[in-house]
């Protein structure tokens, strides 16, 4: 074969790539639903709006069903609960030093895809120290991972810190 002709067959292949590449289909490629973020994101505002109000309750209980199964809950000075069992622990202990009462304001929620999302937020309000010790202005600013479980957003991962 001579040098033009395989520039023309060079050319010919880089021609036809596109086509040849749309014609290769995976039978075992599923079209991903539309997601309708809108609503994904009222969603995950009423799982925040439904963990503040437990969290502000004192629920350890109700705050861990907000939870997925494996769920992450990493808070400063503690050690990573990993699971619905070391988050209900975690929380009874929070909640058996200090009486939190906060306002949640999310920042930003993105949602990935029907399965995934995670947002931003702060918060403040007080903290009362038990049994009856002082009580003290806090704020706070969180990260939040969620994952559909049983078709509804839980609280994959959580973690906070205090803004300087």
């Amino acid at each position: 074969m001579n040098l033009p002709n395989v520039f023309r067959l060079f050319f010919l292949a880089l021609a036809l790539t596109p086509a040849l590449l749309s014609c290769d289909k995976d039978d075992d490629m599923v079209a991903t639903p539309a997601v309708d973020t809108a609503a994904e994101q009222t969603a995950i505002q009423q799982l925040l709006t439904n963990y503040g109000t437990a969290l502000n309750a004192s629920n350890a209980a109700t705050v861990t069903t907000l939870f997925a199964t494996d769920g992450v809950f990493a808070a400063p000075g503690s050690p990573t609960a990993t699971g619905q069992t070391q988050v209900r622990a975690a929380f009874n202990g929070l909640f058996s030093a200090v009486t939190l009462t906060l306002a949640f304001t999310p920042a930003q929620i993105t949602v990935v895809n029907a399965d995934y999302a995670f947002a931003t937020s702060t918060s403040s309000g007080t903290q009362v120290v038990k049994p009856s010790g002082p009580t003290s202005q806090v704020s706070f600013r969180e990260q939040w991972v969620f994952a559909k479980e049983g078709g509804q957003w839980k609280i994959a991962r959580y973690i906070f810190n205090q803004p300087q």
